[in-house]
C-alpha cells in the first residue's frame, strides 16, 4: 500500500474524475485514455490530461510492455493510504480535500443505486448500516483494524482477474467512523452521576 504524505500528491487526487480514472485503471490492470474516456463518457483529451497529472504525482505509470500507438497506463500501487503528518497543517488540509472528494463520489454512487434493479443474484446482497456507538478510542481503532483484515483477502482480486470467482460482481464498500463531540456533555454527565452514586 502506497503511503501518501505529500500535500501536492494528495491534492492531485482530490478531483472526482481522477479518482474514477485511478479506480478504473486499477480494476482493468491497464487502460488507455481512449478506453477510459469511453467507459466514463468523457473526452479523450480531458482523460489524457488527468491521467498525466496522476502520473506526475506517482499514482500511474506507462505500461512498459505496451505496443501500439497509444500506450496504456497502469497503477503504481492498487491501494493508497493518505498518511499526513499531524504536524503539517497543509497536509491535513490536502488529506481532508481528498477524503471529501471520495465521500462525495461514494454518496453519488449510493444515491444512483437507489431504486435501480440489480441482477437477481444481487437482490438483498448489498447493505447500508449506521450506528451510534459509545466506544473508546482503542475500540474505534480495533474496529478499523478488524475491517481492514476482513477486506485484505479480497484486495488481490482487484489486480488479478484470475482470482475472481464465477459470479463475482464489482461492489463499492464505504465505511467510516466519526467522532461526535455533541455527545460529550452527555458522557461527562453520566460520568459525574456514576461518581456521585459511588
Amino acid at each position: 500500500m502506497a503511503k501518501i504524505s505529500d500535500p501536492k500528491a494528495m491534492r492531485a487526487l482530490a478531483h472526482p474524475l481522477r479518482i474514477q480514472l485511478l479506480e478504473l485503471v486499477v480494476a482493468r490492470g491497464r487502460a488507455t485514455a481512449t478506453e477510459l474516456a469511453e467507459a466514463l463518457g468523457d473526452s479523450v483529451a480531458n482523460c489524457s490530461f488527468h491521467l498525466r497529472k496522476l502520473a506526475e504525482f506517482g499514482y500511474l505509470e506507462r505500461a512498459d510492455d505496451a505496443t501500439g500507438r497509444e500506450k496504456p497506463w497502469r497503477a503504481t500501487d492498487p491501494l493508497q493510504d493518505l498518511a499526513p503528518s499531524p504536524q503539517d497543517p497543509d497536509a491535513q488540509l490536502a488529506s481532508s480535500a481528498v477524503r471529501s472528494a471520495v465521500r462525495e463520489w461514494d454518496f453519488a454512487r449510493m444515491q444512483a443505486a437507489e431504486g435501480r434493479a440489480d441482477p437477481p443474484a444481487w437482490e438483498g446482497a448489498t447493505f447500508q448500516q449506521g450506528a451510534t456507538l459509545f466506544i473508546t478510542a482503542d475500540e474505534a481503532r480495533s474496529i478499523g483494524d478488524t475491517l481492514a483484515a476482513l477486506l485484505a483477502p479480497f484486495h488481490e482480486r482487484l489486480t488479478d482477474p484470475a482470482k475472481r470467482p464465477a459470479g463475482v460482481g464489482a461492489v463499492r464498500l464505504f465505511a467510516a467512523t466519526t467522532y461526535l463531540p455533541e455527545y460529550q456533555d452527555l458522557l461527562d454527565r453520566d460520568l459525574r452521576d456514576r461518581n456521585v452514586e459511588r
